[in-house]
């Protein structure tokens, strides 16, 4: 029997460092099944982006000038109720994932844990993903 691989998962990366943003989205494309489908360097250019390029998921950065990464997922959120959002922070303190969660975002990872628990995190995404189209 054929068997057809899942698509790739569509991946808008959100952070006001371009040098980090530059090595997040080459460490996602380095993953056969991810597609980094736009950059965004604020809140605001992210919401824009979504519009436009319409990703199966968003990757954004908490701490940003200007509109927070939480105050977008919460919009996102509510605009996108079915789109999930990944915040992801150098910042490490006690109740932050469950804050994060409670905004809109289905996860929250420490960027020094992105190498190791990012892919995860995509793969249990695209899968979701992936039964909910087969639905």
């Amino acid at each position: 029997m054929l068997q057809i691989a899942a698509r790739h998962i569509r991946v808008l990366a959100v952070d006001d460092s371009l040098a980090f943003l530059r090595t997040l989205a080459s460490f996602l494309e380095a993953d056969p099944c991810v597609g980094v489908v736009a950059t965004a360097s604020s809140g605001e250019e992210a919401l824009c982006a979504v519009d436009v390029v319409h990703p199966d998921v968003v990757l954004m950065d908490l701490q940003m000038p200007g509109r927070s990464g939480l105050e977008t997922a919460a919009q996102l959120h509510d605009k996108y109720p079915g789109m999930p959002i990944i915040i992801i922070t150098a910042h490490q303190m006690p109740g932050l994932r469950e804050f994060c969660t409670q905004g809109g975002a289905v996860e929250m990872i420490p960027k020094n844990e992105l190498v190791a628990e990012l892919p995860r995190v995509l793969r249990s995404i695209r899968h979701s993903l992936h039964n909910r189209s087969e639905q």
